[in-house]
């Protein structure tokens, strides 16, 4: 009579769902500003709603909706997310998904730039720009400390590539459609507000 092995249970799996962990990077300065953005737009639509003024509010939504589009395709949706085993960077329209065992180097000049052992080079857009010391770290060392921090962020993560386990995982690209179809159906839209008040 063989033996089975006995099945994880679905709390065991939960903990190793759980275990890994994932960090977002973002540029501070395109993320304050979409919020900023966003606010104003919001004060926009809001304040015809206020004054009873219907029709100007439903002439001013399409337009304002494809603005506040712009500026989380541009501005918040680029980023950089990783965790043990993979890193996901996300550009305009496009996804990255790469294995760490799959990247060569990490350097950072204005974004991060991913250098694949394939030869591929990767520029993250959403990735945090370089950043000014703080003011402690100024006075107490001021004459050899550089103006930016060029390598900061560069650095964390090259401590996931050195550490990456050998994997045969591939990189995997991908559009993401359905945002920009949002944005399409959205340019659409104005584009025939605007065609029928011409």
């Amino acid at each position: 009579m063989s033996k089975h092995a006995p099945r994880p249970s679905l709390r065991s799996e939960r903990g190793a769902a759980t275990a890994r962990h994932e960090y977002t990077l973002r540029a501070t300065g395109a993320v304050v500003t979409f919020w900023l953005g966003t606010a104003v737009l919001v004060v926009l639509i809001g304040w015809p709603l206020v004054a009873g003024q219907w029709q100007l509010a439903a002439w001013a939504l399409a337009p304002a909706l494809l603005l506040a589009w712009v500026l989380w395709i541009v501005l918040y949706r680029p980023s950089v997310r990783y965790d043990e085993e993979r890193v996901v960077v996300t550009n305009i329209g496009r996804v990255h998904v790469v294995p760490w065992a799959q990247v060569a180097s990490v350097d950072q000049g204005l974004n991060l730039v991913f250098r694949l052992r394939d030869g591929q080079v990767l520029n993250a857009w959403g990735s945090p720009y370089p950043r000014r010391p703080g003011n402690i770290e100024l006075l107490l060392d001021r004459r050899t400390r550089p103006e930016y921090d060029f390598h900061r962020n560069a650095t964390l993560l090259e401590h996931y590539v050195t550490g990456a386990p050998p994997s045969t995982e591939p990189s995997l690209q991908r559009w993401e459609f359905v945002p920009l179809g949002i944005g399409i159906v959205l340019i659409a839209a104005v584009a025939v507000e605007f065609g029928a008040g011409l």
